[in-house]
Order: C-alpha cells, then sequence, then structure tokens
C-alpha cells in the first residue's frame, strides 16, 4: 500500500486539517459564548471542508486541469 509521502497530498494535510479545525473550533466557540455548541461545531467543520476544496481547486489549476462552474451542463 502507498504512503501519503508517496502518493503526495491532495488538499489540505490531515496536520493542517487537525491545526486548521483547532483553530477554527476555538474561534467559533469564542464567538457563541465560550459554549460548544452544535452550530459552532457545524460552522468549524464547514469552513474546514470550504478551505480544503479550495486547496484542490488551486492544486488541480496548477495541475492544469479546469473545473466547469456550470458542473458540465
Amino acid at each position: 500500500m502507498n504512503s501519503q509521502q508517496d502518493l503526495g497530498v491532495f488538499g489540505l494535510s490531515e496536520q493542517e486539517l487537525r491545526e486548521a479545525l483547532e483553530e477554527e473550533l476555538v474561534r467559533a466557540i469564542r464567538a457563541e459564548g465560550e459554549a460548544p455548541t452544535i452550530h459552532a461545531i457545524a460552522h468549524s467543520v464547514a469552513r474546514i471542508l470550504e478551505l480544503d476544496h479550495l486547496r484542490m481547486v488551486e492544486q488541480l489549476r496548477k495541475a492544469g486541469i479546469r473545473l466547469d462552474p456550470d458542473g458540465g451542463s
């Protein structure tokens, strides 16, 4: 089985995901009055997924792959 190093990283690395999620959770929980609400957790996860997808789009763009913004319709 290939390791992550053999394949390279697509999107954010595991370490980047963990660090970014921790930072987002702290920020969101503080905004919610120091309460670890479902809203704060959901916001943090959604933000990290967005960052991961943006990284993937940039990596694809650098590889010469352009995504159709209309989804191919």
